[in-house]
């Protein structure tokens, strides 16, 4: 709960990037990313932890949502969608990782502290990142009255969410981020402990399915991307949500165990709701709002849904009795936001950034 609060906290560090740019921003944030990793491999007692991955997930919020940023606003508008999508599917991969290299490293003398000194070792990639990466041309073109502008005026831009037609746009993004985010808390959360508490399986079996579920996953962003370019993302988005719903409900409530792998191979493939969600959050707000607009919709309002997800299924599971009942009811969150956020939100395919 206090690790997922940090990346709620995430909105105030992504407001920064509207008025110092995107690079400075990114660039601290990976490295006191990486080194905040390092040192909690250190920490002694759980206080220590708590801090220091408080502030590690605040900041890896901030570099990936402004990864999206930076790469929507460099690459146009034909292959956009398809290069969020493969930045997203990496993350995804990436992600994976640690629970692939956990049954080795634990067997280290430094137990879990090593998968935290792995992390920690990216910091040797940071002179690259400063030679190599540049600002984005979009923000480079604001940038002084950007830097220059007054703290009243920072208010009254933050403000412009929710005015006029950046209302809905911004209540509608907000419902997307806040759907995606109870789905995934919902669904993907607990399979583990669906599977291995009430379907008796094994760590063997569990350690298969789950990193080769991960490689389907990559592919349901390249698949999302594609999908966005030739249908829209409107659709693409509906289409992703609905399947979401039909997968978590099949995966929690079937009783065979080919059909529960198979629908968490799906699970695993839509979750590139994130790069539908990313894509559509870069394009729907000008680039003097738009790392904002994100930070606001995604983490200050939409992270709550990985809140409230799990007090959800914690409040059905005791009624219910059951982790599959629960997550098979509450998956189907997605059908119902599903009308209301195809209301609010405009198709932006193909729409060059700051065109309003």
């Amino acid at each position: 709960m206090l690790f997922r609060s940090g990346t709620v906290a995430a909105f105030f560090s992504l407001r920064l990037a509207d008025r110092y740019g995107r690079r400075p921003v990114f660039l601290v944030s990976i490295a006191g990313y990486t080194l905040l990793t390092l040192l909690t491999a250190f920490s002694q007692t759980l206080d220590q932890f708590i801090a220091l991955q408080f502030v590690a997930r605040l900041l890896m919020v901030t570099e990936l949502a402004l990864a999206y940023v930076m790469l929507g606003e460099e690459i146009p508008a034909h292959l956009r969608s398809r290069a969020l999508s493969l930045l997203g599917g990496f993350a995804l991969c990436g992600a994976a990782l640690p629970a692939l290299a956990l049954p080795l490293v634990i067997q280290t003398e430094w137990g879990w502290r090593g998968l935290f000194l792995l992390g920690g070792g990216l910091v040797l990639l940071l002179p690259i990142y400063w030679k190599m990466l540049r600002e984005t041309r979009l923000f480079s073109e604001r940038a002084e009255d950007a830097r220059n502008a007054s703290f009243k005026l920072e208010m009254q831009k933050t403000a412009t969410l929710f005015r006029g037609h950046y209302r809905r746009r911004t209540a509608g993004l907000a419902v997307i981020w806040f759907t995606i985010n109870f789905w995934t808390a919902c669904t993907l959360f607990f399979f583990a402990a669906y599977v291995q508490g009430e379907r008796g399986w094994d760590a063997a079996t569990l350690a298969w399915v789950v990193p080769t579920a991960t490689l389907a996953g990559f592919f349901g962003y390249l698949l999302a991307g594609r999908s966005m370019d030739a249908i829209g993302r409107k659709p693409t988005l509906g289409i992703y949500l609905a399947g979401a719903s039909l997968a978590g409900t099949l995966c929690y409530g079937s009783e065979s165990d080919i059909v529960i792998i198979a629908s968490y191979f799906a699970l695993m493939m839509l979750a590139g709701l994130w790069a539908i969600g990313e894509t559509i959050a870069v394009e729907l707000f000008d680039t003097d709002v738009r790392a904002t607009a994100n930070g606001l919709t995604n983490n200050l309002l939409g992270r709550w849904g990985l809140v409230l997800g799990p007090a959800a299924m914690g409040f059905l599971i005791e009624r219910l009795g059951s982790i599959g009942e629960a997550a098979s009811w509450l998956a189907l969150v997605n059908l119902v936001m599903l009308p209301l956020i195809l209301w609010l939100i405009p198709e932006t395919r193909d729409h060059g950034l700051d065109e309003g």
